[in-house]
């Protein structure tokens, strides 16, 4: 993941307020005709998930004292929020599946991170999926929220792994590698846990047979990690690579609600911020949606084709909004 966008554990802050606002085009090119806020920029909110129909939208934000909760909006286009966990921890990577009505995310516990959910509109009480020594992250329902997906591993940024004291474009005899995280799926009426295959930001198809999910690479200099984006089915068979490391780090794929499109972030070797692409899981008419010089990151596309995302545009650095604009799957 981009360096700029994990950097916001470092710096994230959480908003009360004044509802939505619209605005024209942000700039030049980007590809919809109004833009909304959702959040106001009193504090900062970043991962949204949900907002179907415009209804129980979830995401993290920062409380002053530098934790991390998971709040939900009932209406997107209301300024009232609800918070739904609390507490001195890092609460992050929330998913709201309507057919449970549960919010899984992602929990730093002393050491590591593990899964965990919560009931969305019946009180705070937590009940943890995993309980390991290494870290999982980025939960994601099943359509029928039977199971969740995540991925198992090191800590982002991590997975370049290369020999003390070279550089990863270094010379004769140098060894490298990247180090794949794990994709697991667990099933919490039976209790069965499987890992599928290696990857991170495994997330459901909307028929729930297949996961989109990131690789990790060399970028084609050899200077540093890059990402790219596959599905598989939930077996984990039939991998096929939808975007390849030429086109930039790509990350934090969603489905489109037909599942025939997957959105994600972007950054480019020539631009120094993420934006925010559509894509046919065929690998065909990509599109680029935000051009606006500041961060664009975790798309989620909605059932009434809404795409929302984190972006500190129209602020200072690093003071993350969430945001939409309507989208044709087309």
């Amino acid at each position: 993941m981009n360096s700029r966008i994990l950097s916001l554990f470092a710096a994230l802050l959480v908003f009360t307020g004044c509802g939505p606002q619209t605005f024209l085009m942000i700039a030049e090119g980007e590809s919809f005709d109004a833009l909304t806020k959702i959040t106001d920029d009193k504090k900062i909110s970043v991962f949204p998930n949900g907002g179907e129909n415009g209804k129980s939208m979830v995401f993290s934000a920062k409380e002053s004292d530098g934790s991390y909760n998971i709040y939900m909006k009932d209406n997107v286009l209301s300024s009232a929020v609800i918070q739904k966990t609390s507490g001195v921890n890092y609460n992050i990577y929330p998913n709201y599946c309507p057919a449970n009505d549960k919010i899984a995310f992602c929990y730093f516990n002393k050491n590591n991170y593990d899964i965990y959910y919560i009931n969305a509109n019946s009180g705070k009480a937590i009940t943890q999926i995993t309980n390991t020594d290494e870290n999982e992250y980025n939960p994601c329902w099943s359509p029928d929220g039977k199971s969740i997906v995540f991925e198992k591993g090191a800590a982002p940024k991590s997975f370049v792994q290369y020999r003390s004291g070279g550089s990863l474009g270094g010379g004769m005899g140098m060894v490298f590698k990247v180090t794949e995280n794990q994709v697991w799926i667990k099933n919490l009426e039976t209790g069965e846990l499987k890992m599928i295959g290696q990857g991170s930001f495994p997330k459901f198809s909307p028929n729930g047979k297949e996961i989109v999910f990131v690789k990790y690479d060399i970028n084609r200099n050899r200077s540093g990690e890059t990402g790219t984006i596959w599905t598989m089915s939930i077996d984990g068979e039939n991998q096929r690579q939808i975007t390849n490391t030429d086109l930039g780090y790509a990350t934090f794929p969603c489905w489109s609600p037909d599942g025939k499109n997957v959105a994600f972030q972007l950054t480019k070797r020539d631009k120094a911020d993420s934006d925010i692409y559509t894509i046919s899981t065929t690998g065909e008419n990509l599109k680029q949606h935000t051009i606006n010089k500041s961060n664009d990151f975790a798309p989620y596309w909605s059932k009434d084709n809404f795409l929302y995302f984190s972006s500190d545009r129209g602020s200072q650095y690093q003071k993350y909004l969430i945001w939409r604009f309507k989208i044709s799957a087309d």
